[in-house]
This record gives C-alpha cells, structure tokens and sequence, in this order.
C-alpha cells in the first residue's frame, strides 16, 4: 500500500503533496500499532492467555480496511486534483479541494 500512496503523491500537485505523507505517517503509525499488539498477544500467550483468533482477526480486518479506506480517500483527493476547472467532472469531494 505504500507503494501506492507514493503513485497517487506523483499525480498531487506541488504544495498538495503533504497529504500523501500524512497519509503515509498514519500508515506507519497503524503498522506500529499492530506491532505493539502483536508482541501484547505474544507476551500473554506465553504466560498461558490464550488469544482469541475471531477478536485477532477483527483486530487485522479493522486495520487493513481503515488503510483501505485512507488510500480510497488519498486516490479520491488526487482526481478532483487532476480534474480541477474540469466543468464535466463529478466532484468527489461537494466543498472542495482547496482551503
């Protein structure tokens, strides 16, 4: 996914580019998250706290979808971009691209 979010920061105008590495600061900041959680499970496993894997896996699909909703967001941002003074396009976003 990261590989993707520096695609969709090529296609940002200059001065716009921040919002890619935002988004990029909030995926290292989820990937460390899991991280933590990861060694949080491990650590109670090993003192004999089984894991449950419905909860595991909730954890895991919440953070793969909230990435997956950021770049449909970060790609959704990038098109109004492209499409700017563009009279036939559909605005993604109704108020705009620009503060």
């Amino acid at each position: 996914m990261r590989k993707r979010i520096e695609e969709i920061a090529q296609r940002l105008p200059e001065g716009h580019k921040d919002i890619a590495v935002y988004t990029d600061h909030v995926f290292e900041a989820l990937d460390n998250y899991s991280e933590e959680h990861r060694k949080l499970i491990a650590t109670n496993a090993a003192h004999g706290a089984d894991p449950n894997p419905d909860t595991e896996k909730e954890f895991r699909d919440n953070i793969a979808d909230t990435k997956r909703m950021m770049i449909q967001v970060l790609e959704k941002t990038a098109q109004d971009f492209e499409h700017k003074g563009d009279k036939y396009w559909d605005k993604n976003y109704d108020d705009g691209i620009d503060m």
